[in-house]
C-alpha cells in the first residue's frame, strides 16, 4: 500500500511592534494554473505557485497505487472578470478493491508524497500576520462543514520539537450562497519569532492529513475561495484613540451593547469563526450595537479609519 505524507505550509514571522517585513501570501487571488493530466488521459487545472497543492495529483496514479479523483477545479473568481479565477475545492471518494475511501476537497501549502502516510507542515515565510481574510462560498451535503486553517510554529531548541505559538480555525456549517467575507485572527500564544506556518482551506472539515483513510465528510461539498491575504497590525490595537472605544455591558445576556466611539471609523462585526455579520459607518459618539439575533457566544467588533484600526470583544451570553 501506497502511503501519502503532506507537506503543509510554513511561514516564520517577526513579533511584536512594527514588523520588518509583510510578505504577502503566495498568489492569495489565485490567478495562476497549470494543467495536469489523469492516468485515464483526461486534463484537469491545478494552481501553478508552488506554494499551493491538492490532490489532484492522485488523479495521475494508475489504480493500483491509490488513484483518486480530481478535487480542485478552476472555477470563476469574486470579480466575474474572464481573466479572473478562484479554487472550488469538492469533496469525493476513491476506489481502492472494494475499501471506498472519502477525499475532502483541499488547497494549502501542501506537498504530497506518494511513499509515506503522515503529514509534515511547512514552507519558509519571513513576516507575522495577525490575521488571514478573503472571501468564500460554501455548499455543505448533509450536515457537513468546511475548515479555514491557520498554524503557527517556532522551533524549540531545548526541546527539539516545532511548538505551536499560534492558530486559528474557522468551521463553515451553513450553506453561503454568495462571496462573503472571512477574517480570522491569529491568536499568539508565544511572543517568539515564528519560522513556519500551515495554511489550509478544506471543503471537508473532519480531515485527517495524517491518516488520509480516516477523513470523514460529504461527497459534494463545495467550497470556494478567492482574494485570501495575510494581515498586518503594527500592534493589537493599532489605533490608540479608537483601542479606548467602550463596549458595555460585556458580557451582555441579551446581545445589546453600548457602544462608545472614540472617532469616525467604520464598524464590522465578525463572528468567531470569522464570517462578516454587520458592517456600516458610525461617527463619534454613543451608539447601541445589536448582535441579538446571533447565538451566544464571542463576536469581535472592528474599528477602522484612516489612522488605524482597533478590535474589540463582545460576549454574548
Amino acid at each position: 500500500m501506497k502511503k501519502i505524507v503532506f507537506l503543509l505550509g510554513v511561514l516564520p514571522f517577526f513579533a511584536g511592534g512594527l514588523y520588518a517585513q509583510q510578505e504577502e501570501l503566495p498568489d492569495g487571488k489565485f490567478e495562476y494554473w497549470k494543467t495536469g493530466t489523469t492516468d485515464g488521459g483526461d486534463s484537469y487545472d491545478d494552481l501553478a505557485n508552488p506554494f499551493w497543492e491538492s490532490l489532484n495529483m492522485l488523479s495521475e496514479l494508475p489504480p493500483e497505487m491509490f488513484a483518486g479523483p480530481v478535487t480542485l477545479f478552476k472555477d470563476a473568481g469574486r470579480s466575474g472578470a474572464a481573466d479572473d479565477f478562484a479554487p472550488k475545492l469538492v469533496s469525493d471518494k476513491l476506489q481502492l478493491d472494494a475499501t471506498e475511501i472519502f477525499l475532502p476537497g483541499v488547497v494549502g501549502a501542501l506537498t504530497v508524497v506518494i511513499d509515506d502516510q503522515s503529514a509534515l507542515f511547512g514552507r519558509p515565510f519571513t513576516s507575522r500576520p495577525s490575521a488571514i481574510r478573503g472571501y468564500m462560498k460554501y455548499k455543505p451535503v448533509d450536515n457537513d462543514s468546511a475548515s479555514i486553517f491557520v498554524e503557527v510554529y517556532r522551533y524549540n531548541e531545548a526541546a527539539g520539537k516545532r511548538q505551536t505559538i499560534g492558530k486559528v480555525e474557522g468551521i463553515f456549517t451553513e450553506t453561503i450562497e454568495d462571496w462573503t467575507e472571512f477574517n480570522l485572527p491569529i491568536e499568539y500564544t508565544s511572543p517568539a519569532t515564528p519560522d513556519s506556518i500551515t495554511v489550509l482551506f478544506v471543503s471537508s472539515a473532519g480531515y485527517d492529513f495524517e491518516d488520509l483513510f480516516n477523513c470523514k465528510g460529504q461527497i459534494g461539498s463545495t467550497l470556494w475561495v478567492d482574494d485570501v491575504a495575510f494581515v498586518y497590525e503594527g500592534t493589537a490595537n493599532e489605533n490608540p484613540q479608537l483601542a479606548t472605544s467602550g463596549l458595555y455591558p460585556n458580557p451582555s445576556a441579551e446581545g445589546l451593547f453600548n457602544l462608545e466611539v472614540k472617532a469616525a471609523c467604520r464598524m464590522e462585526v465578525f463572528s468567531v469563526s470569522g464570517q462578516l455579520l454587520q458592517q456600516g459607518n458610525l461617527g463619534a459618539g454613543n451608539h447601541t450595537l445589536d448582535i441579538s439575533r446571533h447565538r451566544p457566544g464571542i463576536y469581535y467588533v472592528r474599528l477602522t479609519n484612516a489612522e488605524g484600526s482597533a478590535v474589540l470583544k463582545a460576549i454574548v451570553r
